[in-house]
């Protein structure tokens, strides 16, 4: 049988149709319903976009289940955050597009949420999770994790507790600082894998915030860790008329134990406080006093092979040496071995292995050798640059005895590396904590 099929052609003018229908949208021609959200915003719409778009907007339009569809006025009570940004997501309705901003991401998708538009929905909660390290102002993570909360947005309220515990320096400059309800700053608080400069810095923040939230002077002011507070800021802290008079008394009450820290022996404070207790422990401290910032260059011109770098710490009266050796690209090491392993007489040969393995390795000096007073820790901050901005991405840790080296076999596996580099920068933050032990008091 002879193959009759003529000629044939698809076509494919999809664009050309989507922007046919995204010009319907508020316009007065053919619509058949006026919204009027929160008695404020009146948009020109049409019921069979609504429908076919979304299932609650189909029920909510069913002239059989709502008497206020059978006209052509609906009225939509909306949150007011969402208002600003209504005419948006009815506009992503008739045309599939947006342009998502930490502004309108949430807005979009609480509405996303409601009306079961469910790609719009999970491109927001991505787009969060992509941009919880948002610099500067454009920073959202404190109004994000409170709304995660709320959402059951696990994943986003985790990665923003992370950040902004991890990057507070950031965070405190944000316009939401002061927003942070009274139950997130109070759990932040009490938190010790928070990264600061030093105990001042929070305080600060912290005093800021109270300027707006007055009732909570002193349940906040009690989770500040006043032993760790450098005294030469106290004294600057206490300088007459820089505090207002509630906080400065307070901080008077505490900075007699401040000055005693830093002057007498532990074993003397320990005999009238206990120095095991979240008043005398280490936050994840950045100064000079307590960590070493490193930071490697030309990465991609590295071999393979240790770097090594070493600092000093002061907890109080006690000081500590720190030996760090560093593999970025991994290790090439030598082994010999026999040319021949049935002869004896035929001599060896080096032959060298290499591997991937960031490997970190650390050891401590200059300080009771015993440990009977304390133990030592190790934390690695491992450094991300977004949008040319450096932000705390992970935190290592590292238990390191007195007598011998810790080892973490591979900091940062191969696969997670790229993101850790930037413009063949790799930069990581060495804190080294002293944990003082429980002694009995005499």
């Amino acid at each position: 049988m002879m193959d009759v099929t003529g000629p044939s052609e698809s076509l494919n003018h999809q664009t050309s149709f989507i922007d046919t229908l995204s010009a319907l949208f508020n316009k007065e021609d053919f619509s058949d319903i006026k919204l009027i959200v929160n008695k404020k915003l009146t948009l020109n719409v049409h019921r069979f976009i609504l429908v076919v778009r979304s299932d609650v907007f189909r029920t909510l339009l069913d002239t059989e289940r709502w008497s206020d569809a059978k006209g052509q006025t609906v009225h939509l009570t909306e949150e007011e955050d969402c208002l600003d940004h209504f005419q948006d997501f009815l506009r992503y309705l008739y045309s599939g597009s947006v342009t998502l901003s930490t502004e309108n991401v949430q807005p979009l998708h609480l509405l996303s949420e409601k009306y079961n538009i469910q790609e719009l929905r999970e491109s927001c909660q991505q787009f969060m999770l992509a941009n919880v390290a948002a610099p500067g102002s454009s920073n959202r993570a404190i109004t994000w994790q409170r709304y995660a909360k709320l959402t059951g947005l696990t994943q986003l309220e985790e990665k923003c507790l992370r950040f902004i515990a991890w990057n507070i320096g950031s965070v405190i400059k944000s316009p939401d600082w002061t927003s942070m309800e009274p139950h997130q700053l109070s759990a932040l608080l009490q938190r010790s894998d928070v990264v600061l400069e030093d105990e001042v810095v929070l305080f600060q923040a912290l005093v800021r915030w109270l300027s707006l939230h007055p009732a909570h002077i002193k349940e906040m002011l009690h989770h500040i860790r006043y032993p760790m507070m450098p005294p030469e800021k106290l004294f600057i802290l206490q300088a007459p008329g820089s505090l207002p008079k509630a906080i400065s008394n307070y901080l008077l009450r505490e900075s007699l134990l401040v000055y005693q820290v830093h002057l007498l022996p532990m074993n003397s404070i320990s005999q009238r406080y206990d120095i095991s207790t979240i008043p005398f422990t280490m936050r994840l401290y950045t100064s000079a006093s307590f960590s070493h910032h490193w930071e490697i260059t030309r990465y991609q011109n590295m071999n393979k092979g240790p770097i090594v770098t070493s600092f000093s710490t002061s907890h109080f009266k006690l000081k500590t040496q720190w030996y760090v050796t560093f593999a970025p690209k991994g290790q090439r090491i030598s082994t010999q071995q026999p040319r021949n392993n049935y002869d004896y007489y035929s001599g060896y040969q080096t032959v060298w292995q290499e591997d991937d393995f960031s490997t970190l390795s650390v050891s401590v000096s200059n300080c009771d050798p015993a440990g009977k007073t304390h133990s030592h820790k190790l934390s690695i901050l491992l450094y991300q640059c977004v949008n040319g901005v450096w932000f705390v991405n992970d935190v290592k840790t590292l238990q390191v005895p007195h007598t011998e080296k810790a080892e973490i076999k591979d900091l940062i596996p191969l696969p997670e590396r790229d993101k850790y580099i930037s413009n063949g920068t790799m930069k990581l933050h060495l804190i080294g904590h002293t944990i003082e032990e429980k002694s009995e008091k005499s």
